[in-house]
């Protein structure tokens, strides 16, 4: 059994465990760097928790994805980073968390994207 917030929806469904599964569970990983927020959040006045993978899916697919993005950012970076990098290292995540496992990329590539974003920064 997974932790809540880390397992794709495809293990809810089947309880089938892949590498894709892995996959996932970093692209996660990912969101909490970039935002500080928990697997799960509580937003202040709202009942119910959110994943953080819904809200940042929900940045992806705003008009102005940037600023959708920039805006769940970890304030305490005080606009202290590459706003460039932070928003495709969040692509990587988002990729990362597709909702098909066959959508999302191995490791290696995950890897070889981090390799080439951290030396471009």
């Amino acid at each position: 059994m997974g932790t809540f917030g880390y397992m794709p929806p495809e293990y809810g469904h089947s309880g089938v465990i892949s590498r894709k599964v892995d996959v996932y569970a970093f692209g996660v990983v990912l969101y909490e760097l970039i935002s500080s927020k928990d697997a799960i959040v509580k937003e202040d006045g709202v009942d119910e928790a959110r994943s953080l993978v819904a809200l940042f899916h929900e940045a992806h697919s705003h008009s102005n994805q940037i600023e959708a993005i920039s805006r769940l950012i970890d304030p305490k970076l005080r606009d202290d980073y590459p706003l460039d990098s932070v928003y495709k290292m969040a692509q990587l995540a988002k990729a990362c968390t597709e909702k098909n496992p066959e959508m999302r990329p191995t490791m290696k590539s995950v890897v070889v994207a981090l390799m080439a974003l951290s030396s471009s920064t």
